[in-house]
């Protein structure tokens, strides 16, 4: 199993070693934590920041490197779901996450071949093709651009495919994922914060602010961070070292793979069928694909990052619709662990008992599309006290 966006790739840091005090401890080195840590340090307090693997080794290193708008449901379904308003404000919330992570791209110089190219979503079904309609009208509706392709309008590549009609939404974006956290950890660690690699938590003993104490153990041994306060952003993981998020986050594996360079073939991002079924092609040409999650949910729960061959054949199968692919060889086949929140929304916020420490966790497959704004929100709580994004997702929605 060799993930692709993680070829070549090391911790660059020593493991933590006895024990030490901070103004504040981030536990996890993904997207969010990476935008904590670097938001925590340029205001001026000098994060201790403890990562289990290596910067970007979890879900943030292993996804298509999408940065799309919206939840992990159609439009049009998140206001049947959350009700106008709401729908709309965490829709807006998703846009301006991608605009700031673009920012940090050019700020920081972060090789990472960000594109924006939009995205197209596919319909796989005459039922889908009405529910994209009515999707992209409510776009529309509330100012967000989509156009909806059908016939000559949709790419000849598709229609040969098999599929009839597609929405594009030209605002989205893309990057190659572990690269862009790098960036990221390297401007953190530049302001002020210190990172540790290789250094799992074993568990936070959280007495109250001002006073939280993180355990942890590594190739250096037991060691401990001594904090004023403590933010989590180990989203799938959350439950393991924090009990409150056991029944509220859940994770679920999803399978990917890439090609050898192919011929240019698809012009931005693409999701299928519900957005079970997504690829693109990077810089490179490479074909990144992964999804098909639906054909066996069960068995995709865990954070055991292994191989389903069933799946991964069937994915296969769908590249070979594709004539121009069928004589491209797969070179990477790997899996990830996301957290997929029981509401589908980020839980951002203080954690109920567990006095000092606060989280972002849950993104439901989403985290490019929240978890740079939910990170930096992670630091407005630490240094403010407050902040907008964590009050739009908080865990007292679950009746707390």
């Amino acid at each position: 199993m060799n993930p692709y966006w993680l070829e070549g790739l090391k911790p660059e840091t020593a493991p933590l070693a006895g024990d030490h005090r901070a103004d504040v401890v981030v536990i996890g080195a993904g997207l969010c934590g990476a935008s904590a840590a670097l938001s925590l340090a340029e205001a001026g307090l000098a994060p201790v920041w403890l990562e289990r693997g290596f910067v970007s080794v979890g879900a943030s290193g292993r996804n298509a490197g999408f940065v799309l708008q919206g939840t992990a449901e159609r439009y049009s379904r998140a206001i049947a779901v959350m009700g106008h308003d709401r729908a709309r404000r965490v829709h807006g919330w998703s846009r301006e996450n991608h605009a700031a992570m673009a920012e940090a791209v050019t700020r920081f110089g972060i090789d990472c071949a960000y594109q924006k190219r939009g995205s197209l979503q596919l319909a796989c079904s005459t039922e889908e093709e009405g529910e994209l309609l009515e999707s992209a009208a409510r776009l529309a509706e509330d100012g967000f651009p989509a156009t909806v392709l059908g016939g000559e309008d949709l790419p000849a590549c598709y229609r040969d495919a098999g599929f009839r009609l597609g929405v594009h939404l030209p605002d989205d974006g893309e990057l190659h994922p572990a690269q862009f956290v790098r960036g990221l950890s390297r401007a953190a660690r530049s302001a002020g914060a210190t990172l540790h690699e290789a250094t799992s938590v074993s568990r936070i003993d959280a007495q109250g602010a001002g006073d939280v104490t993180v355990h942890t153990s590594g190739p250096a041994g037991a060691g401990s961070v001594r904090a004023s306060l403590v933010v989590v952003c180990t989203n799938a993981y959350a439950g393991g070292i924090l009990p409150f998020f056991a029944d509220k986050v859940d994770p679920v594996r999803g399978q990917m793979l890439a090609t050898a360079p192919a011929p240019a073939l698809f012009g931005c991002p693409v999701y299928a069928d519900h957005g079970y079924d997504y690829w693109r092609q990077d810089e490179h040409g490479r074909v990144v694909l992964g999804g098909w999650r639906n054909l066996d949910p069960s068995a995709e729960v865990g954070t055991d990052e292994v191989l389903h061959d069933g799946i991964q054949s069937r994915m296969v199968e769908f590249l070979h619709r594709f004539a121009a692919l069928r004589d491209v060889p797969v070179t990477h086949r790997w899996s990830g662990t996301m957290g997929f929140s029981r509401d589908g929304l980020p839980i951002c916020g203080p954690v109920p008992g567990a006095p000092g420490v606060v989280a972002a966790v849950g993104f439901t497959g989403h985290g490019f599309g929240f978890a740079f704004l939910a990170g930096k929100a992670m630091a407005e709580l630490v240094t403010e006290g407050r902040s907008d994004f964590a009050d739009a997702f908080p865990s007292r929605r679950f009746g707390i």
